[in-house]
């Protein structure tokens, strides 16, 4: 089997790559990165996606794309999400077309589903009235560019992917935490989801070699919902690291999240330490719903919570 990995440079892109070398896969990466990109150990084009002639120029004939390459983040312009997320996966699906390729697997995101209430066992079929944010936005519209072509596709929606090469979940809790503490909502203590890289990466691989329905969409997750005391406790005890909560009413932490994000538009500071998304993530219930990918891909995660974690922290531990 040959793949595409856009993305090949990023967290998941990274373990995707590594799991389908050891399975003899040949595999092709795209990113930014050069530096990471030239240590990956398989065949690696630099460049932005978001251009059209240097993706249809980089692409070649395959059996599967995995479209892994996206902004994420909780703050930024909507035309650098719509220009990383939309464009580039527009840019894609005719590379796509133009060399025949069977198959796309599409990274998508449950950030899609959020809308500030509490809320548990989300089915893929559930829509907000309003996306929380732009990156959920352009993610969203990303994913009806995907529906709407006529090639043979998957989506997946990963729900707070954590691991090896992680940039993003741990790296924020541990610098939040560095202040002294881990601010969390006065008498909440919502029930939520977060998926080691390991089980996303598998989920990928039987959704590329299992035949899928039309337009298939499927959550995933470790299967295993959490209070967010419990796992921000075994985040940090994993690290070796003590870890104080500091209990904050709804109504204060929103203010604070609020005067962040207003100095961070008007280029006082950068990107803001806690945003009002972020503030949601911690104060409200949300679990997903993985039915879909236990009966259609047989997806059933091979790690838990907790053995992923020690895999972060080992692989941590040996880089510093």
């Amino acid at each position: 089997m040959k793949a595409i990995i856009t993305g090949a440079t990023g967290g998941l892109g990274r373990n995707l790559g590594e799991f389908l070398n050891k399975k003899n896969w040949e595999v092709i990466g795209f990113g930014r990165n050069k530096k990471i990109g030239n240590s990956l150990g398989y065949k690696f084009k630099a460049f932005d996606l978001s251009d059209p002639d240097e993706t249809l120029k980089a692409f070649e004939k395959a059996d599967v794309v995995f479209h892994c390459a996206a902004l994420s983040s909780p703050w930024g312009k909507y035309e650098d999400f719509f220009k990383h997320n939309v464009i580039a996966t527009k840019n894609v699906i005719t590379a796509i077309k133009k060399y025949e390729i069977k198959k796309l697997i599409h990274v998508s995101t449950p950030s899609i589903y959020f809308n500030f209430s509490d809320q548990r066992d989300i089915k893929e079929t559930y829509l907000p009235k309003k996306f929380v944010n732009h990156y959920a936005k352009t993610k969203y519209l990303a994913e009806q560019e995907v529906l709407n072509s006529d090639i043979d596709s998957v989506i997946i929606r990963p729900r707070g992917i954590f691991g090896e090469y992680d940039s993003v979940l741990i790296p924020r809790l541990e610098k939040i935490a560095a202040k002294g503490f881990l601010p969390v909502i006065k008498e909440k203590n919502p029930l939520v989801d977060v998926t080691y890289v390991g089980n996303v990466v598998y989920s990928m691989y039987l959704a590329a070699i299992k035949k899928t329905p039309e337009k298939s969409v499927f959550n995933i997750t470790n299967d295993e919902s959490m209070h967010i005391y419990e796992l921000f406790e075994m985040v940090m005890k994993t690290l070796n690291k003590q870890v104080k909560f500091k209990k904050i009413s709804y109504n204060k932490m929103m203010t604070i999240a609020k005067t962040m994000e207003f100095f961070s538009k008007i280029k006082i500071t950068k990107e803001p330490l806690i945003t009002q998304y972020g503030v949601g993530l911690i104060a409200f219930d949300q679990t997903l719903c993985i039915q879909n990918a236990k009966n259609i891909l047989n997806y059933e995660p091979k790690y838990s919570i907790k053995e992923g974690l020690e895999r972060y922290a080992r692989s941590k531990y040996q880089t510093l």
